[in-house]
């Protein structure tokens, strides 16, 4: 379940509880619907667990800002970051897996994802 949260500290909160945890921090421009459904197959389909966090920033006014930033921590401590996404939904989840089970890999930590 995709958790949403309104700020960075409670984002920093649900970190410091989860050994894997992908926090997306979305922008005014972002298509929030369509980066849930993102987040949603990557707790689902992850194992172990990925959990997933939305920061929906409303108060952005820069309209040069990227709409999406996504954040993987591995005990608290941010191991890969994605800037912006494709908005094609397969290329956006292939290189959003790739990312992640390299950065993991990396450290010694292996993530499977399996369609369920």
């Amino acid at each position: 379940m995709v958790v949403e949260i309104k700020n960075r500290e409670e984002a920093n909160e649900y970190i410091s509880k989860h050994k894997l945890t992908l926090i997306a921090l979305a922008y005014r421009k972002a298509d929030k619907d369509y980066i849930i459904r993102l987040l949603k197959i990557i707790e689902e389909e992850s194992q172990p667990t990925i959990y997933t966090v939305l920061v929906y920033d409303t108060s952005s006014n820069n309209e040069s800002a990227r709409q999406v930033e996504l954040n993987l921590y591995v005990d608290g401590f941010c191991v890969f970051t994605q800037e912006g996404i494709f908005n094609d939904f397969e290329n956006d989840i292939t290189a959003l897996k790739r990312g992640i089970k390299e950065a993991l890999k990396a450290r010694s930590i292996q993530v499977k994802f399996i369609k369920r």
